[in-house]
């Protein structure tokens, strides 16, 4: 069974220094980026099959990307390229307060080109879930390929997975356009700025209210992803706290899964590790059932199992400061979950 994941492919550049400003910043290490792609690679090292959509130039830096992605075992048949627009770069550094400043360039990029001709007939095939973020709705073309991918492969049968990550600055429309990916999508995954944004986008009242009271409270943000999946109909919340855990949020139970501590040497990748790592245990316990997708009654899976190694996948993508070169294999997760 694959996994698919759509959006974003881009080279990050990362300053090796932290604390310093961009003029400041002369060392940065280079390494394949983006969402989408992070997801896939993650997937693939913890032995999922992974099939990812996106859109690169025709340059030095498609090159390297396609050939970084192969070598991770993903499947790129259905990463289009495009001689327009220079394929997307992020660069990514990391100030005094420990917090990622991200710019990207040029504007716009291959990556935004991505269109629901991109889509081909083919791209279900085998599948058992498909991926997609928040990002990748900032813009058009791309924003409405995705929509349509997740309408497509809900119709198809697959299992929706949506990281609501999003740009608080963007407009009406992208915000529209994320609450249409949460109505398609089974499982969503929020950190804990992220579910107050979206709970406020629902009700100012309970947005303010959570943030400003409750942060450290489990109970209550467990009540909280509940209303969250209330609110958009979703099977699964993902709530990643950081440095303090994580909890799974169904409409049967829900768990909180305390924080598993290792050497850490950056902020970015831990949320896709977390995801891919919940994603390669939906596929596995998927793998053992029939080929029929009836996923309301499939999710009743171990989920304190599956938030204490998702955790550990996390933890173990900040071990380097490239958000792709730290993902951990099968069987450093399990190592980790077992001390």
């Amino acid at each position: 069974m694959t996994v698919i994941t759509i959006g974003e492919l881009v080279v990050d550049w990362i300053a090796t220094k932290k604390g310093i400003g961009w003029n400041q910043s002369e060392t940065f290490l280079r390494s394949s980026g983006g969402n989408a792609a992070n997801v896939a690679q993650a997937l693939c090292r913890l032995g999922t099959k992974a099939r990812l959509v996106a859109k690169v130039g025709d340059d030095i830096h498609a090159g390297y990307l396609l050939e970084a992605l192969v070598a991770a075992g993903v499947e790129t048949k259905f990463v289009s390229q495009t001689s327009a627009f220079a394929t997307a770069q992020c660069y990514v550094l990391t100030d005094a307060a420990e917090e990622n400043q991200f710019f990207n360039w040029p504007k716009p990029n291959a990556c935004h080109q991505l269109t629901v001709d991109d889509l081909a007939h083919d791209l279900f095939d085998k599948a058992v879930a498909l991926h997609a973020t928040g990002i990748s709705l900032t813009v058009e073309p791309r924003s409405s390929a995705v929509i349509e991918a997740m309408s497509r492969g809900k119709n198809s049968g697959l299992l929706i997975s949506f990281d609501a990550g999003f740009p608080t600055g963007e407009g009406d429309k992208a915000r529209k356009l994320a609450h249409q990916a949460m109505a398609l999508a089974h499982v969503i995954k929020v950190n804990l700025p992220e579910l107050f944004f979206w709970l406020a986008d629902f009700d100012s009242r309970e947005g303010t209210n959570a943030e400003r009271n409750f942060t450290d409270d489990i109970e209550t943000l467990t009540a909280y992803g509940q209303l969250l999946r209330q609110r958009t109909g979703a099977e699964i919340i993902l709530l990643t706290l950081g440095a303090g855990g994580s909890i799974i949020v169904s409409a049967a139970q829900s768990c909180f899964a305390a924080p598993i501590k290792v050497k850490s040497l950056a902020g970015v990748g831990a949320g896709d590790a977390y995801v891919a790592a919940v994603l390669n245990q939906i596929a596995e316990a998927q793998n053992s059932l029939s080929e029929e997708h009836d996923w309301h009654s499939r999710l009743n899976l171990d989920w304190p199992a599956i938030a204490r190694f998702a955790n550990a996948a996390g933890a173990l993508a900040t071990r380097t400061i490239s958000a792709s070169q730290g993902l951990p294999s099968l069987e450093e997760v399990k190592a980790l979950v077992q001390q």
